[in-house]
């Protein structure tokens, strides 16, 4: 198995890591790949199948989208992998800058004393941490996969003070707070695609006049984007559950959203990703 058959398995079947996490390990995965100089054809099956992976996580879906730009672009096989590698350069640079540059602009715009997520990011990790640390931080457990509890211990490893609470007590969480951030898998025009939760956070943020703002790389806003909602249903002592993963919670619910670009609010993000769906070509385009 070729190194970028491995690299769609991983990135595939890793349900643990954060969007960030699973985009920073493709750039290096396809990096490493590089050197066994794949063909043309090898790169088209890897954009094809990346593309049908993941459709939650914009990140991917953008650089599945590049690769194939590159491909259309008749560019001569031998010369192909170095344009590749271009690509990944600049792509790498600046998504090892991105969560320094964000953490800086959230603590400048905000000075919280309480502040509430939820989920796993690392975008979100990295603004925490970069926060005094007498800042308090409630955690939602961020079910069905209770990946808060990840984003607790990681947060109480670097004496941060912090506490996880279940995620019926949103409301009262957030009344409490001078904050709400959550990450994203992707930004589109219809909204902010994230863990399920989310839009519960963004709706008690709302009615207590909390601002709610997303963090992310500009390697999360799409033009256009499918949902993964990831729909599943389990039995537990006889009892019947059904559960989602992802969810889409409307911009015009956000404070702002920021990237290493800066910030814009709901409605100013909404406008810049309609006017770069306006610039698609018509077949390029799928329902959302």
């Amino acid at each position: 198995m070729s190194l970028l058959e491995n690299l769609l398995k991983e990135v595939s079947e890793d349900r643990s890591s954060g969007s960030s996490e699973i985009y920073s390990r493709l750039l290096l995965g396809l990096e490493k790949a590089l050197a066994e100089g794949p063909s043309c054809q090898e790169w088209r099956s890897f954009a094809d199948g990346l593309s049908k992976i993941r459709r939650s996580m914009a990140p991917l879906q953008n650089v599945a989208g590049s690769l194939k730009v590159l491909l259309e672009a008749k560019i001569p096989e031998e010369q192909f992998n170095g344009f590749v590698k271009g690509f990944l350069v600049d792509l790498i640079g600046r998504e090892k800058n991105t969560p320094g540059i964000i953490a800086g602009s959230v603590w400048k715009e905000h000075r919280p004393r309480k502040v509430v997520t939820l989920s796993y990011s690392g975008t979100v990790l990295a603004a925490l941490m970069a926060m005094p640390k007498d800042v308090e931080v409630s955690v939602a457990e961020s079910l069905p996969m209770g990946e808060g509890e990840v984003t607790y211990r990681r947060l109480a490893e670097k004496g941060l003070k912090v506490s996880l609470f279940r995620d019926a007590m949103i409301p009262g969480e957030v009344a409490g707070a001078d904050l709400v951030l959550v990450g994203a898998d992707g930004v589109c025009p219809e909204g902010v695609v994230n863990k399920v939760g989310t839009m519960s956070l963004a709706l008690a943020a709302r009615e207590a006049g909390v601002p709610m703002i997303a963090l992310c790389s500009t390697s999360k806003l799409i033009p256009v984007m499918d949902i993964d909602p990831e729909h599943s249903s389990r039995t537990l002592e006889g009892l019947l559950y059904r559960e989602r993963l992802f969810e889409a919670t409307p911009l015009h619910l956000f404070h702002s959203i920021i990237t290493e670009e800066g910030a814009l609010s709901g409605a100013e993000m909404r406008e810049r990703l309609l006017k770069d769906r306006g610039k698609m070509v018509e077949t390029e385009c799928h329902q959302y």
